[in-house]
């Protein structure tokens, strides 16, 4: 079965589908007036009004952007490196760049995955270290979550602070991974396994949960919208195709787990509502 993850102009119809549906991007701007400011910005321990920053899986950047702005508004100069594979997303990501008046922000771009910037990193010599790397929803696709969050953390300034934000154990995501990991082509990390490294390698950091939930009902329950409906149960199993790559039987199994109360939480009105809590894990690298 092929993973939606290596086709990214379908992943990004169905990123862009479930963030409209769960309001994502208000989320993320208040995240990044409040909680982004006390946990990363007055937090970076530099006496540098130039700072450098990574980010890991950045998409078309209409998310991390949000953050790279609170950067911009509180030090004087910005050099914002971008890792993105699909070559689409970096093309919409500078387009988005050329929108905004931020003459303090210099952007370069790596167009590979994370494990291949890796390799470009071992071959130049002083690679450059980082005072804020981000990981958005990103560490459930890289080749070793636990030892590749290692590497993040060394590739951080003394006093620098590495974002992680991810599932957490509550999501609908992650339950519907756990009940069918048989056949679907993930596996999600989630907010425990990050502690877990954390506390392993006695890591400076911070958490923060976030509860929401998104009504998928009209997508899931009826044929109205074919389009939106292949899509979204696409994406939820992460698999190109789900209806036409399974049984009947175990397509029609998936189907009444998502409309079970152990995938989602039901409303008084009995509507779907896919649970998408996630955690951002902030930890900083000792001076």
């Amino acid at each position: 079965m092929a993973a939606v993850v290596n086709d990214a102009v379908y992943y990004l119809e169905g990123f862009k589908l479930f963030s409209l549906k769960m309001g994502r991007y208000k989320i993320m701007e208040e995240l990044a007036k409040s909680v982004f400011v006390t946990s990363v910005i007055e937090k970076i321990d530099t006496k540098d009004t130039n700072i450098r920053s990574l980010g890991i899986g950045s998409s078309k950047g209409d998310i991390e952007s949000i953050f790279t702005k609170q950067l911009s508004n509180h030090f004087g100069k910005l050099e914002n490196t971008v890792i993105e594979p699909a070559e689409e997303a970096i093309e919409e990501y500078k387009r988005l760049t050329a929108k905004n008046d931020w003459s303090n922000v210099d952007y370069s771009w790596f167009n590979g995955t994370f494990q291949q910037f890796k390799e470009h990193r071992e071959k130049e010599e002083n690679a450059p270290k980082y005072h804020h790397i981000s990981s958005i929803d990103t560490v459930y696709y890289i080749d070793n979550p636990a030892d590749d969050i290692l590497t993040m953390y060394n590739m951080l300034e003394k006093g620098g602070i590495l974002m992680i934000m991810l599932i957490s154990d509550e999501n609908s995501y992650y339950r519907l991974e756990r009940r069918f990991h048989g056949i679907m082509p993930i596996r999600y990390f989630t907010c425990s396994d990050v502690l877990a490294v954390c506390q392993e390698n006695q890591f400076q950091f911070e958490r923060y949960h976030h509860e929401c939930t998104a009504d998928i009902t009209e997508f899931i329950s009826s044929d109205d919208h074919p389009r939106e409906k292949k899509v979204t149960i696409d994406y939820l199993t992460q698999t190109v195709d789900f209806k036409e790559s399974v049984s009947e039987s175990l397509y029609n199994e998936v189907i009444d787990y998502i409309k079970s109360s152990d995938f989602s939480s039901k409303s008084y009105d009995g509507k779907i509502l896919l649970r998408n809590d996630f955690d951002v894990i902030f930890i900083q690298k000792k001076c």
